[in-house]
């Protein structure tokens, strides 16, 4: 493979993970939130839960659709530019994608159809299981996901074949490699972040449209309420989930700090414009001693730089990389540290919004109604930025030590191929994102103009009663 197909294919492995997860973080935390006030209604009674539960529900459903549809646009790059990986994670990742779309997939399917359509035709406690039941499996959905992609992080559970392919030996140690739980609980917090900031920044926009619109009020008051304590918990998985990355794979670590030499007393870069031609940063600030603190709990622990990071895995692995094969460190330091930065922000919002709802002051205050309708998908951001961080950072290799980007492109690909082919997919993906914005746009736009669809039914069966009583 020539090095231009080779760099767009690295660059496309990053970009399949970015499209892959556009639509399933919103599925599983809104997923969550609509348990949350179905939940409500069912015990309170309070009718404005219920009417905030089936408009998000029909948000939830376009989301959902959209989704399914990037998903089966994935598969078909296993067969065009990833041939030679699918062959080699194939035995591993047969039982996990296959629990995932046997199980988790249909279960999901098949109650978000009554969740949408068994309003009238179910009890109010059997329609909150059915929307419980949509929440766990998207959750599930992603848990077999992400078994997989954190195998390729950290793999566990195999032996190598005489093929030279790996055959899965325990498949509970391929479940619970060392990178799952914390990939897991990082991932599923930030979802539920984003669907938190969808949530409020949908009912802030309503909210500046008219500050009197009770049921808003009620959705902007759970999606702070639970926002704020995602987004607290998040900075710790955060943090938790890096420690993994120190533990497994230095280069990452490495790329993500900038730091290109081993040092103790390693400082935490806030800033720097890493430069992989001089192997340094020119401008930089930083905290002393703040990465080896983070990274060992102790600011003289000694931080391995790239360079011997890179040696480090060429002795643990049997290779022979160099720093040249790895992607520029600027692309992982940046999209590790935009990440971060709005990570704190995301909790200073939401900590600065209970504030303001505990002094009574949330629905009337207009700059904060505008900085939700600002922030509405800026979770989303965050997300993408981790898995360029996560799927960027882990190249030259696809499965981490075992197996490189260049050894899972499909053989005589030329870079024209790839290219053509990374077009087509950024194409569909687009495509399907404006339709779904459309969609969502219509919604919101429906019940501006004041279609409310359960006022309506309400407004019939007291129609249809009073017809009753007169005849």
């Amino acid at each position: 493979m020539d090095s231009l197909a080779l760099i767009l294919a690295r660059f496309q492995f990053g970009m399949t993970a970015f499209f892959h997860f556009l639509y399933p973080p919103l599925t599983i935390g809104l997923g969550v939130l609509l348990v949350i006030t179905e939940g409500i209604y069912v015990y309170s009674k309070n009718q404005d839960y219920l009417r905030i539960t089936r408009f998000f529900a029909k948000l939830f459903a376009i989301n959902f659709v959209v989704g399914v549809a990037t998903g089966i646009v994935l598969e078909f790059q296993f067969g065009t530019n990833w041939s030679q990986y699918a062959s080699f994670v194939g035995a591993i990742f047969g039982a996990p994608l296959a629990i995932e779309g046997l199980f988790a997939f249909f279960m999901e399917s098949i109650f978000i159809g009554v969740m949408l359509l068994g309003w009238n035709r179910l009890s109010a406690k059997a329609h909150w299981v059915s929307t419980i039941f949509v929440a766990f499996a998207s959750t599930l959905s992603g848990v077999w996901i992400l078994v997989a992609n954190s195998w390729m992080q950290s793999p566990r559970g195999y032996k190598i074949g005489s093929n030279g392919i790996p055959k899965m030996t325990n498949f509970w140690h391929v479940v619970f490699n060392p990178y799952f739980p914390s990939e897991f609980l990082h991932v599923i917090a930030g979802a539920c972040e984003y669907s938190a900031f969808f949530m409020a920044g949908i009912a802030s926009w309503f909210l500046i449209k008219n500050s009197k619109d009770m049921v808003m009020r009620k959705a902007l008051k759970v999606a702070v309420i639970a926002g704020v304590i995602i987004a607290c918990l998040q900075i710790v998985l955060g943090d938790i989930s890096a420690r993994e990355v120190v533990k497994y794979q230095p280069t990452k670590l490495a790329m993500m700090e900038a730091q290109w030499h081993s040092q103790r007393y390693a400082p935490e870069t806030l800033f720097a414009l890493p430069n992989n031609k001089t192997e340094s940063n020119g401008p930089q600030i930083g905290i002393p001693g703040m990465l080896s603190m983070l990274a060992y709990m102790n600011p003289a622990a000694k931080v391995m730089g790239f360079n011997e990071s890179i040696k480090y895995i060429n002795h643990k692995y049997g290779l022979k990389l160099t720093p040249a094969m790895f992607p520029p460190v600027w692309i992982v330091f940046w999209s590790f540290h935009i990440m971060m930065y709005l990570g704190f922000y995301f909790a200073a919002v939401m900590i600065i919004a209970l504030f303001l709802l505990l002094k009574n002051k949330l629905y009337d205050s207009r700059k904060m109604l505008k900085v939700f309708w600002f922030s509405t998908f800026l979770p989303l951001i965050a997300l993408e930025l981790g898995w360029f961080t996560t799927e960027i950072g882990r190249q030259p290799f696809t499965v981490y030590g075992l197996l490189t980007t260049v050894k899972s492109v499909s053989p005589n690909v030329s870079a024209l191929e790839v290219g053509l082919s990374l077009f087509m997919f950024v194409m569909i993906y687009i495509t399907l994102a404006a339709f779904a914005i459309f969609l969502f746009k219509k919604e919101l736009n429906e019940r501006l103009k004041g279609k409310d669809e359960l006022a309506g039914e309400v407004s019939n069966m007291a129609g249809a009663k009073a017809k009753e009583v007169l005849s």
